[in-house]
């Protein structure tokens, strides 16, 4: 037999000695696994990575992004003046823990909130706390890729009283220029930018780029042409978060909101112009669409699930009280749009207005429309899409699909 494997015969344990050499192993195992099993644990939990807020007079938006998804609880405390403290609405995310590189304090003192704190609350929990102000009234909601939480907060800022300050203007000093105050605020948004280019045609052009030529050639028409002040969420090739875009014109306190994009299909065949409004839908082709407006990452590699990743809105989320107005708005656009573009396009196709769950129309406090204008996978259309002459052709039709709604639509509101 060889010395490899030769095996010495041992006596065996009695009973006693196995007994003590099992406790021995009990109290120790413990203490050398449990470190390296916290640390796994800790290394595999959501981390809360940022907290933004975007401000105005009368609306905050916050936003806690996170690594991956992690249950909230989410919980208000009243103001205790006997201890001098605020009112909050406290979110806790479990399991979960915080990065170093979020703030511990975001200062925001616009009326409505003083800050937000954000802190390890446990070993498992990472606690987010706003400090109220004043507020009315609050919404949360989640989106996905990445995984954040939405917290609205709404209400009226208490502005101190000034004492009127004496004018002294000589008699024969002339009136005052009078100046004509746009009427309405209109912000446009063109789709994706920077880090995001949207989807591709051939030879590589990008929606991000022609969507911005025709949402500039629109907002200059609607400034020289009507009595409206035209806002962007971008003017340059920059990544703007989906949930900002809209907080931007709510910030601004906008009259109308319009979302401008261009259409994507693996079936190169499918051409046409089509406008959404926000709401739920079991339509198989719209949530395919929808996941690739938000931006949502396919689950299982699963590509044709248009399912994938995408949650339905919750029904409190859907503009009960705009839908009505954000569908007369895409009833004009969708019809003036295709009208001019058959001028340049015959065989230009209408796909016809609809509801779809899409994350940058959702908190509008406005009418608010996402526009397909065309689709840049299809061989003609897309060659169509990067010419400067159809481009203008889709933003007269814009134009006068948002000319037309302020003329039927918020002008009939107003009287």
């Amino acid at each position: 037999m060889s010395e490899e494997l030769r095996v010495t015969q041992e006596p065996p344990l009695s009973l006693p000695a196995f007994h003590s050499l099992l406790i021995a192993l009990l109290t120790v195992l413990p203490a050398t696994l449990t470190p390296a099993v916290g640390r796994a644990g800790a290394a595999e939990r959501p981390v809360v990575e940022s907290v933004r807020h975007i401000s105005a007079a009368e609306y905050t938006r916050v936003t806690v992004t996170l690594s991956a998804e992690a249950a909230h609880r989410l919980f208000t405390v009243p103001a205790d003046p006997a201890r001098n403290l605020p009112g909050r609405i406290v979110i806790d995310f479990s399991p979960a823990r915080r990065s170093p590189q979020t703030p511990l304090s975001l200062p925001i003192q616009d009326g409505l909130l003083k800050q937000v704190r954000t802190g390890q609350f446990s070993a498992t929990t990472v606690r987010v706390v706003l400090d109220i102000e004043q507020i009315d009234d609050y919404k949360a909601f989640a989106l996905e890729s990445p995984y954040r939480l939405i917290i609205d907060v709404k209400g009226k800022v208490q502005h101190q009283p000034q004492p009127p300050q004496p004018v002294s203007r000589p008699l024969s000093a002339p009136p005052p220029e009078q100046f004509t105050t746009p009427r309405y605020r209109i912000m446009l948004d063109p789709g994706h930018g920077g880090k995001d280019p949207g989807a591709l045609g051939e030879k590589g052009v990008a929606e991000k780029d022609v969507v911005l030529a025709i949402s500039q050639r629109l907002g200059r028409k609607l400034a020289e042409r009507e009595q409206v002040e035209v806002l962007f969420t971008r003017t340059t090739d920059v990544f703007v978060p989906l949930e900002e875009r809209i907080a931007r014109a709510n910030a601004a306190k906008a009259d109308l909101f319009v979302s401008i994009h261009a259409n994507a299909s693996n079936n190169s065949e499918l051409q046409g112009v089509e406008t959404y409004y926000l709401n739920n839908t079991n339509d198989r082709a719209t949530i395919r669409l929808a996941s690739l407006e938000n931006g949502l990452r396919p689950r299982g590699g699963d590509r044709e699930d248009g399912r994938a990743g995408l949650s339905f809105l919750l029904s409190d989320l859907i503009q009960s009280g705009k839908e009505e107005e954000s569908i007369a708005l895409a009833h004009h656009l969708q019809e003036a749009v295709v009208l001019r573009a058959k001028q340049r396009y015959p065989a230009i196709h209408s796909l016809g207005v609809k509801k779809g769950p899409f994350y940058v129309l959702v908190g509008a406090h406005m009418p608010c429309v996402l526009v397909e204008t065309a689709f840049i996978t299809h061989p003609v259309e897309g060659k169509y899409l990067g010419s400067l002459e159809y481009q203008d052709a889709l933003a007269e039709g814009l134009f006068l699909g948002i000319a037309h709604f302020l003329r039927t639509g918020l002008m009939a509101k107003s009287l």
